[in-house]
């Protein structure tokens, strides 16, 4: 029998690479809040590792800067394996690397659907990109019945994962009627975005970028007064953007993996509580996931008795079982992903809210409204 950590084999080492500065900072920070807080937490309750050593790094947002970092956390400070790939691009730069150094990594964002076919040692807690771009191609055909949409992409990434899937199910599948492509990074985005505007009256929007882009394209529609639907990706939701942007956001429809601050369950409630103790505000998606891909670190490192790359990934295929998290249960498939359906949140009043619960609630106001006008007639 193998008797504690030390007995079994090297110490536990795991380094953590986020990007805290350059452009995706805004998500980096978050989730380091998050993760120092699952920390905290694993510390007081008695389930940290004792022996366990985390080191951590910043990408600075760059690819290449996160491919080095994920080298040295491995060469110089021994890592074992590794909590990184905040964005996609960041993620799809470290395959070689991780491939090269053999030791694993968990994502808790990173949603381009090819990292985990492209790496078996790629896992993640973040859904692919591809169930979110089909649940905001049915939501706009099917549940709100549109035919037109102008698409407004970052060409990132993220915007290769989402936007076939998307175009797939509203266009082919569903008939609708993709009006047009505004590409963010052309320099007469704006103009072209006018035209289409007029040219083509759209329904709806979809705009397939991250937080700062979305809010600018929200700035022009709401300068050229369009009042149709409009449809963001889950990275809309970051940080301070609701609470800073209140009327710009409002009624701005994006599809998350279940992760709501409303859920009544107790583990989400805690962390609900603790995370707006801590940052003073409610914590967003990236917070979520990034709090649980800590959590499923440290309880990988507790059920390792030998913290090699073949008993880690036994670990986190089979011994986590069905792990209880904020963002739902992580069990990790064959390939390394989860399977969860994203849902749809609206964007309401100052305040982030489940759509179907949001519309269940309008409803029973409605008729709440009727009997009193009738009680009185």
């Amino acid at each position: 029998m193998c008797l504690g950590l030390a007995a079994c084999g090297s110490k536990p080492v795991i380094g953590v690479l986020l990007a805290e500065s350059g452009e995706a900072q805004a998500y980096g920070q978050v989730m380091k809040t998050a993760m120092e807080l699952a920390i905290e937490q694993a510390k007081a309750d008695g389930t940290y590792p004792p022996e366990l050593q985390i080191f951590w790094a910043d990408s600075g947002s760059d690819p290449d800067q996160a491919a080095e970092a994920y080298r040295s956390l491995v060469s110089k400070n021994g890592a074992k394996f590794i909590v990184a790939g905040v964005t996609s691009g960041e993620a799809k730069a470290l395959l070689p690397v991780i491939e090269k150094t053999n030791v694993p990594c968990l994502s808790p964002s990173a949603s381009l659907p090819s990292l985990t076919k492209d790496s078996k040692l790629f896992y993640r807690i973040f859904p692919s990109d591809e169930l979110e771009g089909r649940r905001a191609g049915r939501f706009l055909r099917e549940d709100q019945d549109l035919n037109t949409v102008l698409i407004f992409t970052q060409d990132s990434e993220q915007a290769q994962g989402i936007e076939p899937p998307f175009r797939h199910i509203f266009e082919q599948a569903m008939e609708g009627k993709v009006v047009g492509r505004i590409v963010l990074t052309d320099p007469d985005w704006k103009k072209e975005a006018k035209d289409s505007c007029a040219a083509y009256n759209p329904e709806s929007v979809y705009i397939v970028a991250y937080a700062e882009a979305t809010l600018e394209v929200l700035r022009l529609l709401d300068s050229e007064g369009f009042d149709g639907v409009i449809c963001a990706t889950s990275a809309f939701y970051s940080g301070h953007v609701v609470e800073e942007n209140p009327d710009l956001v409002d009624r701005v429809f994006f599809p998350q993996p279940a992760f709501d601050t409303q859920d009544e369950r107790p583990i989400v409630q805690d962390f609900v509580n603790a995370y707006k103790a801590t940052s003073g505000h409610d914590p967003d998606i990236y917070a979520a996931h990034a709090f649980d891909a800590m959590r499923v670190a440290l309880a990988t490192v507790a059920k390792t008795d030998i913290f090699e790359t073949s008993e880690i990934k036994k670990t986190l295929q089979f011994k986590l079982e069905e792990f209880p998290g904020v963002t739902g249960i992580i069990q990790f498939n064959d390939w390394g992903d989860v399977h969860r359906n994203p849902i749809m949140f609206i964007v309401k009043d100052g305040q982030v809210r489940n759509y179907e619960r949001y519309l269940a609630e309008e409803k029973k106001r409605i008729r709440e409204r009727i009997r009193r006008l009738l009680t009185k007639g």
